[in-house]
C-alpha cells in the first residue's frame, strides 16, 4: 500500500510540475528577456550565473520558505494565514509583471483546483487566485507530496522554463540545455538543506538585477515572453 501511495504521490509531483500543465509556465521570462536584450546575459557563462543568483537570493530566501509555510497551513487547515502568505508571496514579486504573472499562475491552478475539488470555500479560492506558489503547496499536501519533492519539483520546473528562454534568446541548441539543466539541478538539494532552515524573520531577497530587467521588460519594444 504504501508502495502505491509512493508512486501515485511521484505521479501527482511530475502531473503538477508538467510543462503541459494550463498555467503559463512557459511563456515567461522573469526579466531574462530583457536582460538577453541590454547585454546583461550574453554568454553561457552570465547565463549561469543569472540562474544561480536566482538560487541563492530568491529560491532559497523566499520561494521556498513561503511554499513550507503555505503547506504547512495546508495541513493544519488555516486558511487565513495560508492567504497571508499568498500575499506576502505576492509582495515579494517586486515589479507590475512579476506580480502578474503571479496572479495569472493562481488564477490558473484556481480554475484547476475548482474543477479536480468541488466545491472550494471562497477563503481558499481568494488565495489561490493571490498566488501561483501557494496554490502549489496546496495542491501539493492534498496530494500526498513530501514537501522537500514539491520544492524541488517546483525548482527544475523553473529552471526548465528558464533554460527554455535561453535556448529562444542566446546561441545555444538543445543538447547545451540539457548539459546546463544538469548542471543546475545539482545545486537543489544543498539549496533545499539551507532554505528548511530559514526562519520567518530571515524570510525575504533582493535578485535586484532581475527586478531591474523585468521593470525594463514593460516598455521593451519586441519581446517573445510576457515577463
Amino acid at each position: 500500500m504504501n508502495i502505491h501511495r509512493e508512486c501515485r504521490s511521484l505521479l501527482s509531483l511530475i502531473q503538477i510540475v508538467s510543462g503541459n500543465l494550463p498555467t503559463g509556465g512557459f511563456s515567461y521570462s522573469k526579466g531574462l528577456e530583457s536582460a538577453i536584450e541590454y547585454g546583461w546575459v550574453k554568454s553561457l557563462e552570465d547565463f549561469l550565473n543569472w540562474q544561480k543568483q536566482w538560487i541563492h537570493e530568491q529560491l532559497i530566501y523566499i520561494d521556498w520558505p513561503m511554499l513550507k509555510r503555505c503547506y504547512y497551513y495546508t495541513k493544519i487547515n488555516d486558511s487565513k494565514n495560508f492567504k497571508k502568505c499568498a500575499l506576502q508571496i505576492l509582495s515579494y514579486r517586486d515589479t507590475y509583471e512579476l506580480r502578474l504573472e503571479e496572479q495569472r499562475r493562481g488564477k490558473a491552478m484556481e480554475k484547476l483546483i475548482s474543477q479536480w475539488y468541488d466545491p472550494i470555500s471562497d477563503s481558499w479560492a481568494v488565495a489561490f487566485k493571490c498566488s501561483g506558489l501557494a496554490s502549489m503547496a496546496w495542491l501539493g499536501y492534498e496530494w500526498n507530496i513530501p514537501i522537500k519533492n514539491l520544492a524541488l519539483g517546483y525548482a527544475y520546473n523553473a529552471l526548465e522554463s528558464s533554460i527554455m528562454v535561453g535556448l529562444k534568446l542566446l546561441p545555444f541548441g538543445q543538447r547545451t540545455a540539457q548539459k546546463l539543466l544538469r548542471y543546475l539541478v545539482e545545486f537543489l538539494p544543498n539549496a533545499w538543506d539551507k532554505a528548511d532552515l530559514v526562519k520567518d524573520h530571515e524570510v525575504g531577497g533582493n535578485f535586484l538585477l532581475q527586478s531591474i530587467a523585468s521593470a525594463c521588460h514593460e516598455d521593451q519594444y519586441s519581446r517573445l515572453f510576457s515577463s
